[in-house]
């Protein structure tokens, strides 16, 4: 990333879409509304996490593999989170 208002703008798209496919899906499914309340706010608390990590690199890390670290564990967390949506829309 070229900087840290452009890792701050693209996790807050990739939690945008997450949102988004998670309420289309909760749209249609039928089941638990209490899990997907859950989930929207996994979803949010992700945001959250991420955007603050984003503006302060760890003491004695250098800032190039904290960041590499940072968006590898986000796309990890992702990934977590778009098949748990899909489990429980029930088209997993």
């Amino acid at each position: 990333m070229a900087s840290r208002k452009n890792l701050k703008k693209v996790i807050t798209f990739v939690v945008d879409e997450l949102a988004t496919e998670a309420f289309i899906m909760s749209y249609d499914a039928k089941g638990d509304t209490e899990a997907w309340v859950n989930l929207f706010n996994k979803i949010f608390s992700l945001n959250n996490d991420y955007i603050a990590r984003v503006s302060h690199v760890e003491p004695g890390m250098s800032a190039k593999k904290f960041f590499n670290v940072l968006c590898d564990s986000f796309n990890a967390d992702a990934k977590a989170v778009l098949e748990e949506v899909a489990a429980l829309a029930g088209k997993k």
